[in-house]
This record gives C-alpha cells, structure tokens and sequence, in this order.
C-alpha cells in the first residue's frame, strides 16, 4: 500500500508543530478537548461527505483513480464494521463497540481517517488534502441537520394526522372555548383539533423549508478549508452537487465560522416544543377532576406511589417539562455564538450538545404526543355537566349580538344590550340567555332606541352552545354544520369523512333542533386517498394531477421508468409546475420520483405500460445477484427501502461499486431494473 508512518510522528497527527506526545500528554487534557462521546452519529454524514470530496480531488486530478478506488473501497468497509457493531454504530468505550472509536482521536472525523490510513495507507492520508476539520465538521452537521429535519417532519406530520382522526371520530362532541381561562364561545372538539392541525402543520412546513434553505442547510460549506480556502483547484460545485446541496457557501470565512443553520434548527425545535407544551397544558386541564373533558389511555398515565385512586397525566406533564429544555438548547448556543470573532473557535464544538439533544427530545416528545391523542377520549356527558352545564356563563352572548346586528341594530349598541340581559340574567338567578322570555330580549331592544326592531320565539332555538355551533358561518369557524366552514370541511378537503356524520343529536341540542346534512359531502376514503406530503392539500393536488398526466404520457410502469428517456421527458414536463412553489421542497429528480411512488400507494396511479416492450433485465449469476443486493442493503438497510434509492449519491455508488466488481459496465437503469427485480 506505500504506508509510510512517520517514525517520530506525534500521537495526534494534527499536532507535528509541537512535537512530543501534544495535548495527548495530558489526561483531563484529552478528556476535554473530545466531542467522539458525542459526535459519533455524524458517522454516515462524515462518510458521504469525504467520498464527495475524494471523488472531486480525483476529477482535478489530485488523487488518482486507483486512490480513489482504495478510498471508496475502504470507507465501504468501515461503514459495515460500525453498523455491524454489537453494541451499536455510536458506541463509544464499551464492550461492543467498534474498535476504531478512540477517545484519543478527539472526534469522530479523525477516528474515520485513522480507520481508513489502517486499512488503504496512503490514499487515506491523500484524502484531507484541501480540506480542514472545520469545513469538514460544518458539511456533516449541515448534512445530519437536513436529515433531522426530514425526521421530525414526518413525526409532525404524525401528530397532525392524529389530530385529524380525533377531529373524525369525535368531532362534534360540544366544549367551550376559553379566553383568559373564562367561558369565551362554544366550540367542537374537531375545531379544537384543527387548531392544534394547524399549529403543527406550520411546525412541519418550516422545518421543510429550513432543511432546503439555499443559503442555509442546503448550502455546502465544503472547500473553504480551515477559513481562508486554498491556493488549490478544488470544484466546489461538483462536491455540492455531488452531495445533493444546491449551492456552495459564497465566502470560505463564514462557511465554517457560521451555526445559523443550527441556531435555525434550534429555534424550530423549540417553537415546537412551546406548541407541543400548550397543548399538554390544554389537556393535562382536560383531564382534571374539575374539567372532566378528557380521558387518556390507561398506558398514557401513571398511578401514585401512596394514593391508589390517581390517574395522574405524566406523559403530558413531561412533554411540557421537556419544551422548557428545547428552549434552553437555543439559548445556549445562541449565548456561546454571542461572544465568537468571526472564524471557527473551539467553542462552536459544544453546538452538537444542543442540537443533538434538542433533535432527541423533539422527536420523542413528537412521538409520544402522537400516541397520546390516539389513545384519548373525550367525555361529552362530563363536559355537559361541567361548570354547571355547556350553557353556563353565557356562551351564546356574542351570538345573540350578532344576530341582532342581522336585524339592523349597530353591533355596538347590539353589544350593550345582551351585556343588559345578561346582566339581568345574573340579578334573577337564571344563568343563561335561552331563559329569558321573548318580551324581556324585546324590551331591552325598545329601551335602547330600537323600538321598530323586535324579535320572535325562534330565535331561541339558536341560542346555547348547540345552537351557536349550528350557527357558525364564517371560514375556519369552530362550528359542525357542512358547508359553513368548520372543521367538517376541513376534514373534506383532505379527504376525510368526519364519523358522526348522520349521529344522534348533539349533547344538549334542543329536542327537535334540525342536525346538519351530511350525507354526500365527504366521499369514502377510498374514493378519495389521500396523498400525505410536505404541503397543504389543495396546492399540491394540482401539482400531483399534472405528475399523474405526465407519466401517463412516458408510458412506463413506475418500476421500469427511472434513468429513462421518458423519466427525463415526465421531469421536464413537471419541474416549472407552480404548484412546486407551495410544497416546500425542490423540484428535483428524486422528489418528482418520491411523488409518483406515494401516488402509488395512495391508489391514484394508473397502471401503464407493458414490460414486453423493453427488453428483459440483463441476467445475473447468484454470486452477482447476491453482490448486489448487499450493496443495496449496505445504503438502504433492507431492499424493501429500494424506492429511495434512485437519483441519490447512494445509488450512483452502488452502480459504481457493482461494476467494479463485477467487471461489467451497466447502466444506472439496468441496475435499477435488477434491483426492483431482486426485491420481488
């Protein structure tokens, strides 16, 4: 291999200006200095990002094809020996775990170049030329980063679509709403869960556009070296597309000097966490015994170690507790950035700690509140009963206002005579509006100046809270009826039916009250499959409608499409679409393939195209269906996940690696086509 150690090299190999043993002279000196007790998870991004790299210096001619052959060769080995690892890829100093892990090598980017200069010699150390540990550390957190940002939005997208099945199944149930902790309107449990819906639906599509950011995480901090850049010709643009970013860092001192994108990513963990604390707060009232709303399951509680009878709501209790340590890992690297001169300073080492734990609670916590509203009811007889009753501090107040301003009383003069009414109520003992008689509502119109307006005995069937959810008309209103703008249409428009539709009454309707007219409204959810995405629904069925027509126009099934002539003519025909300006994600290969295979899924799909007419895979022997399907397995863990693997680095180097191997020159289409055969 030409390996040729230095005889006199320092334990450090960054450390030869000092001579001796360096900072590794010093135990609490060692111990302090190292991140790999933290850092280890950056393994898969630091791999990625040093193949990127070595492929570029081969392109400019600064490392042959032989090195790097050896390099790809030896980092593919190390990744297995890590994932392979009994006590796990990112354990460090236990039993178990991989040897390659040492503390003494302060982090877990020296660690891989050790392993890599073990296994290949020179072309390992050939590997950091034009490259520094800081430029290095920021592409693998930006990396990391983006694919945290995919994760929890598909845990927040779990937690919407959780509100969505309590808005189906419970929807109509009757509470009040509160201001300032006092009776406020009536509302419905399926407006209440539309609010939290969309609460979180803005947490998902701002973590979306955070991890696509041009100037943020999809940005490639790589070859701006320690700060200043290098007097070598490093393609910055090739090792940026090569990792699926969009454009380089513009200057080499603010790529490494910077943690914006993880002060950004901190800043979404911890709105999050705030939303996810108020909704457990909301619920952990829900539950008490002087609310009485709501019900959680029994695995969502835990019992007291002296008062047998206690149910008491700790999952929710710690979802609140832990959105005040979200807000702490902000603050934290916001306080240690504060005080930073611009350039990399070691104090940016500590960021990991934040973004790592803060990354952990979040998508947890997501987690868990998905489950906890899964599992929770909510108890429309105690709600009745509560605080005396639905009707109990005049809920339908603003209601009766309103319609007297529909019979032409100034909404302010309307304003003060319910607030009359309900004064008198108060001074009777009658503590709702529907007690007062028609002449007494009629005397107080006369009696401030609207003697000519009266109204009749009807206008009693929409008072109290029943009647008001009846009632409400305005967009996005807390009501039940179809078609007036609840949560009922809301729940259409994303293709859900709500289940009480045609139910019994409402819980304190009047006898007879007329109940809304369902039936029709909503479709089946087979009728109407729903596509979950990045983006709200109605943008992106027109966006989706335009990808269906296009592959109908390629007429290849999905399987046999990709690396085509008319996957190209079907990415074309797409890529402008406006819808892609709402959806929160670029309009690239890979994302028009990930749509057309959640379209798939989702039923929408049509079936195209006959495999008859395009030549049949080229046949393999069982030791080269068996390299393959390793290679497969090694980027995508199973080849059940082989969808994700077309237009990624990913696949490009299992083709590369496959032909190597094999001594065959197959295309990145024929190898798709082998490996969607494998999997079948």
């Amino acid at each position: 291999m030409g390996d040729r150690a230095g005889a006199s090299a320092p334990a450090k190999a960054w450390e030869a200006a000092k001579g001796g043993e360096g900072s590794s002279s010093d135990p609490l000196a060692t111990r302090f200095v190292e991140s790999l007790s933290i850092d280890t998870r950056l393994y898969e991004a630091d791999i990625a990002g040093s193949l990127a790299h070595a492929r570029m210096l081969h392109s400019v001619g600064l490392i042959s094809e032989p090195d790097l052959r050896s390099i790809e060769r030896g980092f593919g080995e190390i990744k297995r020996e890590i994932e392979s690892a009994p006590a796990g890829p990112t354990a460090v100093g236990v039993p178990g775990a991989w040897p390659g892990w040492k503390t003494e090598l302060e982090d877990v980017h020296m660690c891989l170049e050790a392993a890599l200069i073990e296994k290949v010699g020179d072309p390992g150390r050939r590997l950091h030329t034009g490259r520094s540990r800081n430029d290095q550390v920021a592409l693998d957190l930006r990396l990391y980063l983006r694919e945290a940002c995919c994760e929890l939005a598909g845990r927040l997208d779990s937690v919407s679509e959780a509100f969505e099945e309590l808005a189906a199944r419970q929807g109509d149930v009757l509470l009040p709403s509160y201001t300032h902790l006092q009776r406020a309107q009536p509302a419905c449990v399926g407006a209440e869960a539309w609010a939290w819906w969309s609460m979180f639906r803005r947490d998902e599509e701002s973590i979306i556009r955070l991890a696509s950011d041009p100037l943020g995480l999809a940005a490639s901090p790589l070859g701006a070296g320690a700060i200043a850049g290098s007097i070598l010709p490093l393609d910055r643009d090739m090792t940026t597309k090569g990792l699926g970013l969009k454009q380089p860092v513009e200057s080499s001192i603010d790529a490494t000097a910077s943690r914006d994108e993880a002060l950004d990513f901190l800043y979404a963990c911890a709105r999050i966490g705030v939303h996810l604390s108020r909704w457990a707060e909301q619920w952990i009232l829900y539950c008490s015994t002087e609310f009485g709303f709501l019900s959680l399951a029994p695995e969502h509680t835990t019992g007291s170690s002296m008062m047998p009878q206690k149910r008491n709501p700790d999952m929710l209790e710690l979802i609140r507790g832990r959105g005040g340590s979200l807000s702490g890992h902000l603050v934290a690297l916001l306080t240690i950035c504060k005080g930073l001169p611009i350039g990399y300073n070691r104090d940016l080492q500590e960021d990991k700690r934040s973004v790592f734990a803060a990354f952990d609670l979040t998508r947890d916590c997501l987690e868990m509140a998905a489950r906890v509203i899964r599992g929770a009811t909510f108890r429309p007889q105690e709600i009745a009963r509560s605080g005396g009753g639905l009707d109990r501090g005049y809920p339908d107040a603003t209601a009766l206002a309103e319609m007297l301003v529909l019979r032409g009383v100034p909404f302010r003069t309307a304003h003060q005579i319910v607030g009359s009414l309900v004064r008198a109520c108060d001074q009777s003992g009658r503590g709702r509006l529907m007690d007062l008689t028609i002449d007494e509502i009629n005397a107080e119109i006369a009696r401030h100046g609207f003697d000519q307006i009266s109204v009749k005995p009807d206008i009693l069937e929409s008072l109290g809270a029943a009647g008001v959810v009846r009632s409400y008309r305005s967009p996005g209103n807390a009501g039940t009826t179809p078609g007036n703008g609840g949560y009922r249409d809301w729940l259409a428009r994303l293709g859900r039916a709500s289940k009480t539709d045609g139910a019994a009454p409402l819980i304190g309707s009047p006898a007879g009250a007329p109940q809304a007219e369902a039936s029709g409204l909503f479709g089946s959810d087979e009728s109407r499959a729903r596509v979950r995405s990045s983006a709200k629904r109605e943008p992106v069925d027109a966006l989706n409608t335009a990808i269906i027509a296009a592959y109908e126009v390629a007429g290849r099934t999905l399987d046999d499409l990709p690396y085509t002539p008319e996957f190209d003519g079907l990415y074309q025909a797409v890529r402008s679409h406006e819808g892609w300006a709402t959806v929160g994600t670029s309009a690239s290969e890979r994302e028009v393939l990930r749509r057309l295979h959640n379209l798939r899924k989702a039923g929408r799909l049509p079936k195209i195209g006959k495999a008859a007419v395009h030549t049949s895979p080229v046949k393999l022997s069982p030791e080269e269906e068996q390299t393959l399907a390793g290679l497969v397995i090694e980027v995508s863990d199973t080849l059940g996940q082989r969808d994700q693997l077309p237009y990624t680095d990913r696949f490009e180097a299992v083709v590369r690696e496959f032909n190597q191997r094999t001594a065959r020159a197959m295309t990145p289409h024929d190898v798709w086509r082998l490996v969607a055969k494998l999997a079948k």
